[in-house]
């Protein structure tokens, strides 16, 4: 019995043990994201887009708001007048032909007075109104557009974000290697030195050179806390959490095809640029609004009231009526007001345009600019992995010599550093490329 309640005490310890790992796996697996997942991420907890997002919903209510203008208005209310003292008219005396007790002192108002009314009313022509609802459509397009304007720039920022934290993870990882290779190398070295065969000075070089990579390592680490809680920050991910990325520098290089990079600039592939074309229509909207003060309105009303009189409530006379029309409203002059406002909307139209002629030009500078840039970046890249190959071939030989005993520990020394340069030089290189690459694709608004 006691066996078989130690046995099931350590199967249970057992399961425990394996949930628990399963769950931190699952749970470190959540948090570690693509380039493709953090900019998905950003976009479902930035809080600059999902204000983005209620205001595409306000102009939605703006349109029901507008649109409620020209639909017929019914408005009802009701009350009781009860005189505590009832104006009195004077008769003249003549009414009274000769009466002795003719009573000069008449009232004709009712104790009670109630009345209820039910009004209908409704526009029947305004231009202001078709233009303010031609406007509150157009508002709603502005507003999609600084949507997808907001979508654009988080996705920037995301990956702005993203490359140098990339960048540091992966020199980490060099230099890790680079650790490696050099611990290797110095336990070889210490043999030969006990062996008596090099010198203690040659053991020394390769415990400085590890030393040098390991304060290396420890700054890398720091920096990389550093760029990943900035990339939290633009992401709208918890700081108290941990992040890991998932993407190396080649793998986000072959996501962006070069026949993408090729294509002719579009200004409608930017979401900025179409934002200020409906800014545009927009302000064309409005200086129709303002000239629509210049035309008249017509109004269409019915009106049904009735009336309840009498002194006492059981004896109330009931007298309706009801009365339907129109009007037109003609204006005439307002003081050259109208004019005023209508110039103040096509200046502000001018210079919406000027804003607009700006953006095309700066774009195409971007465009051209990042085109050149990106050409630089994989000129200079070849270049460098020309060096990295050459590096390498002068770095195993050096190391074959040394061991060889027909070399020294300087020259091996100086491979070393040329070798861990031309390493470094290849991620800065292929992180230039990237950046460039990744530029030249915003710039084409892609």
């Amino acid at each position: 019995m006691k066996f078989r309640t130690l046995l099931f005490l350590r199967m249970t310890a057992l399961m425990m043990v394996i949930l628990l790992t399963s769950l931190s796996s699952i749970l470190a697996q959540d948090n570690t994201f693509s380039l493709e997942d953090a900019v998905s991420y950003s976009l479902n907890h930035q809080n600059a887009i999902q204000s983005a997002q209620l205001k595409i919903k306000e102009a939605d209510q703006k349109i029901l708001e507008t649109r409620a203008m020209g639909l017929p208005h019914v408005n009802a209310s009701f009350g009781d007048s009860y005189f505590l003292k009832k104006s009195v008219v004077l008769l003249p005396e003549s009414f009274g032909m000769g009466n002795p007790n003719f009573e000069r002192e008449v009232s004709f108002a009712q104790n009670h007075n109630i009345s209820g009314t039910v009004t209908a009313s409704t526009l029947l022509f305004n231009w202001t109104y078709l233009q303010g609802l031609k406007a509150a459509k157009v508002f709603k397009t502005y507003a999609e557009e600084d949507y997808q304007t907001v979508r654009r720039n988080a996705e920037d920022d995301v990956t702005n974000a993203y490359l140098p934290a990339l960048l540091i993870q992966e020199s980490e990882k060099t230099i890790q290697k680079n650790i490696k290779n050099l611990s290797t190398l110095r336990n070889e070295t210490q043999a030969l030195f006990d062996a008596g065969f090099v010198e203690e000075l040659d053991v020394e070089r390769i415990e400085l050179s590890l030393a040098n990579l390991q304060v290396q390592l420890d700054n890398l680490v720091r920096t990389k806390t550093m760029a990943l809680e900035a990339l939290k920050l633009v992401m709208g991910f918890p700081l108290a959490d941990t992040l890991a990325l998932s993407s190396s520098t080649d793998e986000v290089l072959e996501s962006i095809p070069e026949p993408l990079l090729a294509e002719k600039l579009n200004f409608l592939s930017h979401p900025s640029y179409r934002a200020i074309l409906a800014s545009e229509r927009l302000n064309q909207v409005n200086i129709k609004a303002q000239e629509s003060a210049y035309y008249p309105s017509v109004n269409g009303f019915v009106n049904f009231d009735m009336q309840w009189q009498g002194d006492k409530l059981k004896d109330l006379f009931y007298t309706p009526s009801s009365v339907a029309g129109f009007t037109i409203n003609i204006p005439i002059f307002a003081g050259f007001g109208t004019k005023a406002k209508v110039q103040q909307a096509k200046l502000k139209l001018e210079m919406l345009q000027n804003g607009k002629l700006d953006m095309e030009r700066g774009i195409s500078f971007q465009v051209r600019s990042a085109r050149i840039t990106y050409e630089n970046a994989q000129k200079n890249l070849a270049q460098r992995e020309k060096n990295l190959l050459l590096a390498e071939k002068i770095y195993n030989t050096t190391k074959v010599k040394y061991k060889e005993g027909v070399g020294s520990s300087l020259e091996l020394n100086q491979a070393e550093m040329s070798l861990y340069q031309s390493q470094q030089n290849i991620i800065d290189g292929k992180f230039e490329l990237l950046k460039t690459k990744i530029q030249l694709k915003q710039a084409l608004g892609k």
